[in-house]
């Protein structure tokens, strides 16, 4: 009788800690959950904005991947006490995806506002020759070239999101970036996390410092000649 005594706790204690690992599991947040009809993603295959196209993400990525296990944030900037930029991981039934994204906090339910995304692959490249364009960056935008800048390093397809505008084609960045070519510009980018997700396809997260003290978010894409260059760039 005391050995039962004994014994019916623990089993009453066992059968709790089921029912509430079960409850955490269920309760768990989808991380597309975060994402709103105003929302934007930015995936291999292109732009998706807008509810139709971003639930149709959404359903077409289920069916290939499977659910969405975990997320694994792996670094963030906090650009102020509402925006943050963000470098994490999904795991699903399938694979492991890059994502990186910016996230509002005054929207909790819905904070995901700019999303990338890209499926991860073994890669061996060097992070130097992202250096190299980076660098380049800074020289033609501290020489108050934005069209070079632009031409050089951006390609002719990129992105640029800035307070919720955005803005597609080298013509309309340069044109944006019209600013730098005041002579009093000047800008220097300190990279705090870059992720190499695939063979052609990094990360940036960093902070500018000079003319803009703010963190800045960069997608680089890998050229057939080796270099790299800037697919999206935001900053807000």
């Amino acid at each position: 009788m005391n050995t039962i005594n004994r014994i019916f706790p623990v089993i009453v204690l066992c059968l709790m800690s089921i029912l509430l690992i079960g409850q955490v599991i269920d309760d768990e947040p989808d991380f597309f959950k975060r994402l709103g009809d105003k929302s934007l993603i930015l995936h291999a295959e292109g732009m998706s904005r807008g509810s139709e196209q971003i639930n149709s993400y959404i359903s077409n990525f289920y069916e290939a991947e499977g659910d969405v296990k975990v997320y694994k944030k792996e670094f963030d900037i906090a650009e102020s006490p509402i925006l943050s930029y963000e470098i994490g991981m999904i795991q699903t039934q399938n694979s492991t995806y890059s994502v990186m994204f910016l996230k509002r906090k005054d929207r909790p339910n819905k904070d995901i506002e700019f999303l990338v995304i890209h499926k991860q692959s073994e890669t061996k490249n060097s992070p130097s020759t992202i250096d190299d364009a980076r660098n380049l960056w800074m020289k033609l935008c501290n020489q108050h070239k934005a069209a070079e800048l632009v031409k050089r390093v951006y390609t002719e397809d990129a992105y640029h999101y800035n307070r919720g505008r955005l803005l597609q084609g080298t013509k309309d960045i340069t044109q944006e970036y019209g600013y730098m070519n005041n002579e009093r510009y000047s800008l220097q980018l300190t990279p705090k996390k870059v992720t190499l997700v695939d063979p052609d396809t990094a990360y940036e997260i960093g902070q500018c410092s000079g003319s803009y003290n703010k963190p800045y978010m960069l997608l680089w894409k890998r050229q057939e000649d080796g270099s790299w260059q800037v697919l999206m760039d935001s900053n807000d």
